[in-house]
């Protein structure tokens, strides 16, 4: 049965996805699109075909045109709008990869700038490099989506004031031994500027949960072809400088000190490119993955849990198990937003929401026990830096998957839609960024640098 405002929803939805279009462009447009379905009917079409026709007309706009040709979906109109070859969409095209390619040799030139302050690659300032690899990845990645979402000037003078304060923090804060608050800074940087990349990905309706959703979606491909990439060149290079030794020549300085560098700050960039423009079949491969990898982190954290239960062993009483229970927490949530992400908010409940529900409360449980490790470590060791980190990110967490678990037990029990589980866990996400932030900047200072 055509459910025609369903369809016009996930019409709607995919519009506004690029963050090109504001509230009333969506609104203006999906008025005049309900006339045009409303005239067909009244000649006598069927409520589908004029649906169909409807958004063929309306997919006459070079905007339209671009946007709905990189949404992957199995709705029938999607085979409709692919733009047609024509030379002003060529030029286009050129245009876009010419600015992808010089964004991804301005990564390469970030990743050089330690170099001019005494930090080459070859002397292998490890910690450097660590500490700025976010900034000299992430700005390309923004330059492009505030050129590819036409953005108002505000948002590019917003980007470059966070980047540049973290930019500085991270380089003029003092570290001192046993150097914890560094490692902190390290880890939570990438993860507190992913809040900037989705207000650009966004735009104006940034906030809006279906934006941030179809973000969550954006970095996951973009992450899997970032690896892709990776991988293929890793490849490329290793073939090369083997092939050029046999004649004796030795690549490896420039291997170490150019290419290297400038593929791994520019590959994001291009990641980000093709993930826009859908060249690939990554798309339909990554929601398989999330679906492969799902029951299997169930499965893992159903192990984690009985094997404590049956040895004995507390995580308080190992603290490298302690960090394994949070990183695993941590690529829990992360698998359960991507899969939220790969699936149709319109569909009714099914027996695979039921797995996704069993592993959020897997987590939750697995939260809990970690929980009561860090508890039991502050009270005999104390407050540390990592320990205070580890405290609020598994409050965070235990929060984050204990409401996702009631939203999904009522979404199965039909009580609430599943839209109204997104919507909640979109407004949640920020959170995590601002307690990054917290603890990349805040805690040196508070644990004076230590």
């Amino acid at each position: 049965m055509f459910d025609l405002e369903s369809q016009i929803r996930k019409w709607r939805r995919h519009v506004q996805s690029a963050g090109s279009l504001g509230v009333q462009d969506a609104e203006e447009l999906e008025s005049h699109l309900r006339d045009t379905i409303d005239e067909l009917t009244g000649r006598g079409v069927s409520v589908e075909e004029a649906f169909i026709l409807s958004v063929r007309r309306m997919g006459d706009t070079d905007t339209l045109h671009n946007e709905f040709a990189k949404v992957s979906t199995e709705n029938v109109w999607r085979q409709l709008l692919v733009p047609a070859a024509d030379e002003a969409a060529r030029r286009r095209e050129r245009t876009e990869i010419a600015v992808v390619l010089a964004l991804a040799l301005l990564g390469g030139l970030l990743g050089k700038l330690p170099a001019l302050f005494g930090h080459p690659v070859a002397e292998l300032s490890a910690v450097v490099y660590a500490r700025n690899a976010s900034l000299f990845a992430f700005p390309p990645v923004a330059i492009y989506l505030i050129w590819k979402r036409a953005l108002p000037l505000r948002f590019s003078a917003v980007a470059a004031l966070v980047f540049a304060a973290f930019a500085v923090a991270v380089n003029v804060y003092p570290s001192y031994a046993p150097h914890h608050t560094q490692a902190l800074t390290i880890i939570h940087v990438p993860i507190a500027l992913l809040l900037v990349l989705t207000v650009l990905y966004g735009g104006p309706g940034w906030r809006k949960p279906e934006l941030r959703l179809d973000f969550v979606r954006f970095a996951g491909e973009v992450f899997i072809y970032a690896v892709l990439l990776g991988l293929g060149g890793l490849v490329l290079v290793g073939v090369s400088g083997a092939t050029f030794s046999l004649v004796g020549i030795d690549l490896t300085p420039l291997i170490a000190n150019w290419l290297a560098v400038f593929g791994i700050c520019g590959v994001a960039v291009v990641a980000a490119y093709l993930v826009e423009k859908k060249k690939g079949a990554i798309e339909t491969i990554a929601p398989v993955l999330a679906r492969i990898f799902t029951p299997l982190f169930a499965v893992l954290l159903l192990g984690l849990i009985i094997t404590m239960a049956l040895t004995g062993q507390a995580p308080s009483e190992d603290r490298e198990l302690l960090i394994m229970f949070d990183i695993v927490l941590a690529l829990v949530l992360g698998l359960v937003l991507y899969t939220m992400s790969a699936r149709d908010a319109e569909k009714r409940a099914d027996w695979w929401d039921g797995i996704v529900l069993a592993l959020v409360v897997l987590a939750f449980a697995a939260n809990a026990i970690a929980f009561s490790g860090i508890i039991v470590r502050l009270s005999t060791y104390g407050f540390s830096p990592n320990k205070s980190a580890a405290l609020g990110e598994n409050i965070l967490l235990m929060i984050n998957l204990g409401v996702l678990a009631v939203g999904y037990y009522r979404f199965l029990t039909g009580r609430v839609s599943y839209q109204t589980v997104i919507d909640w866990q979109m407004r949640y996400l920020p959170i995590h960024s601002g307690w990054a932030t917290v603890v990349a900047l805040g805690f040196p200072l508070l644990f004076g640098f230590a």
